[in-house]
């Protein structure tokens, strides 16, 4: 029964042995993740078996095609383990230097826009200040004019005063006195 349930089956050692020495190829029932084991048949319930395959494995003729199993040896699943994890590792040494790649991307780029930023920064301050100086040089002259301007008005209202004055304090002489 030791055999059957190592095998994942439900028969003797004997029946197990005969089903091999028939041909019919055996299937692991194992959940997947779990190492198989090599059994080794008792010396009274050995029954010939088929030669075995150069590669390691049994084959056997089920209905048309030939089915092979291939050693599943303590030694075979470290390596396959062992070679898993070096893929992992290599995998993930790909990953860490894509990862400091798109790091040194990205700073790169960043200081690539401050650098377009802190000229374009630079060319509209410059423009501002050289239309600013402009302005300023407008203003000045338009404060004189208009200063000038404003001392033309006074002087006019000064003379408009100056030439209706005899006339408005008769008026208001002859207003007084009449009333």
């Amino acid at each position: 029964r030791r055999i059957g349930r190592v095998a994942g089956l439900l028969e003797s050692p004997t029946a197990f042995a005969r089903r091999v020495a028939k041909g019919r190829a055996v299937r692991s029932r194992f959940p997947p993740g779990r190492l198989a084991r090599r059994v080794s048949l008792p010396a009274a319930s050995r029954v010939a078996l088929p030669p075995p395959d150069p590669s390691g494995g049994l084959v056997a003729e089920c209905g048309r095609r030939p089915l092979s199993r291939a050693p599943v040896a303590a030694m075979d699943s470290r390596d396959g383990i062992q070679k898993l994890l070096a893929a992992e590792q290599e995998a993930q040494a790909i990953v860490t230097a894509a990862r400091a790649e798109k790091t040194s991307r990205l700073r790169q780029a960043k200081a690539e826009a401050d650098a377009e930023i802190a000229a374009y920064r630079a060319q509209r301050e410059e423009k501002y200040q050289s239309l600013l100086s402009s302005r300023v040089g407008d203003s000045s002259a338009r404060a004189a004019r208009l200063e000038t301007d404003a001392a033309n008005a006074i002087e006019r209202v000064q003379t408009q005063v100056n030439a209706g004055k005899k006339a408005v304090t008769d008026m208001l002489a002859a207003k007084v006195t009449s009333a």
